[in-house]
């Protein structure tokens, strides 16, 4: 299973399934519109990511059987609002009449897929995939005429991987010089902090004993590699959230070939990254997503596996939260399933309120919100 298009994801075959059937019936051209009634929020397919502008506001975006899907939060309910072609990874929104979507345009055979809500629909929008195939799993929107996106070239197990850095300067997405150390680089986040700095997170390898984390930055005239903790060999970071120039948090597992997986939680401090000490819920455990309402109020998001992180029996959500002082889990939703339940995606609205989205089964949706006391 390719490791760069799968983030996370395990080795389901249901889920491969569901994005060789969703993706090869897809339309071309791209729908927008009410999808059907989804008072409870729940879809068929995936969510991979969310963000939020306001209680009455809130975007999530993923996969379906019929290409990827986009859905809205107006306060009440949760509808589909657009589907097209391809799948999307990640979401940004500055505000309700601004937002980006990113992902790819086959699960197997990728372009970049970018897409941009101008305050009344969503559109396609040209990017480039400078050697014919990549994806795009993370952006992030500074203003009209700033955003970033960040992926990989190349489909990482017949050719190799190479970092991707995508930059919109108000008119078009232009590809940025980013390293790409070792044999196989990725991007998976990205976050930032101001025009001068902006942080990207991802992987070295191929989950052999190679393998490392990779966290690089912008600091307004170039990308640069910086280091990173791999407390043991196998480590991905997955995600990145950014309160100010020295408060950042980076999120993902250590473990080789998904065995034995447990959390890794770093923390980038003004002057260097250090792994901070997190919870690892049963007997393995990776962290998919992360986002900070505050310094003192940060989550982070996944799921459990069996030790080699088949599912067998089953997989469960994982929610972890910082106080300020330490990362504690706090109980999160497991509706019934078969073998499957993760969150790839967080995003806080305040300290009481916070939505959080991804899978049961790869078959359905699955949003939780916090309202200030517990998951639901």
């Amino acid at each position: 299973m390719n490791r760069k298009l799968t983030r996370g994801l395990g080795a389901a075959a249901a889920g491969i399934a569901l994005a060789a059937s969703g993706l090869a019936g897809a339309a071309g051209a791209a729908r927008t519109g009410p999808a059907g009634p989804a008072a409870s929020g729940t879809f068929s397919g995936r969510l991979y990511g969310v963000a939020a502008t306001s209680f009455r506001n809130a975007w999530a975006v993923g996969l379906n059987p019929s290409g990827s899907m986009i859905v809205r939060w107006n306060g009440r309910t949760w509808k589909q609002v657009f589907s097209s072609a391809g799948y999307l990874r990640s979401v940004a929104a500055r505000s309700p009449r601004r937002a980006w979507a990113v992902g790819g345009t086959d699960w197997f055979q990728p372009r970049t897929l970018i897409v941009r809500w101008n305050g009344r629909k969503w559109t396609q929008v040209p990017s480039p995939t400078p050697t014919g195939t990549g994806q795009l799993g993370g952006v992030a929107v500074l203003s009209s005429r700033d955003a970033w996106a960040v992926g990989n070239t190349g489909l990482g197990e017949t050719t190799s991987a190479r970092t991707l850095v995508l930059r919109w300067n108000g008119r078009a997405w232009k590809r940025v010089p980013s390293p790409s150390p070792g044999p196989d680089s990725y991007l998976a986040g990205v976050a930032a902090v101001s025009a001068r700095d902006i942080w990207a997170v991802g992987q070295i390898g191929d989950n052999g004993p190679g393998t490392g984390t990779l966290i690089e930055h912008w600091n307004g005239r170039a990308w640069k590699q910086v280091r990173s903790p791999t407390p043991a060999p196998g480590g991905d970071l997955y995600s990145v959230a950014a309160i100010s120039a020295r408060d950042i948090w980076a999120v993902g597992h250590v473990g080789i070939n998904n065995a034995s997986l447990t959390t890794l939680i770093e923390h980038w401090n003004g002057r260097a990254w250090k792994r901070v000490p997190s919870p690892t819920p049963g007997t393995a455990a990776a962290l998919q997503g992360v986002a900070a309402a505050s310094a003192r109020d940060v989550w982070a998001v996944g799921q459990t596996g069996s030790a080699d992180f088949t599912c067998a029996p089953q997989c469960a959500t994982v929610i972890l939260h910082w106080n300020g002082r330490t990362w504690r889990q706090v109980p999160s939703p497991n509706p019934p399933s078969n073998y499957l339940n993760t969150l790839w995606s967080v995003a806080p609205i305040s300290g009481r309120a916070a939505w959080a989205v991804g899978t049961t089964d790869y078959a359905s949706t699955l949003i939780v919100r916090w309202n200030g006391r517990t998951w639901r």
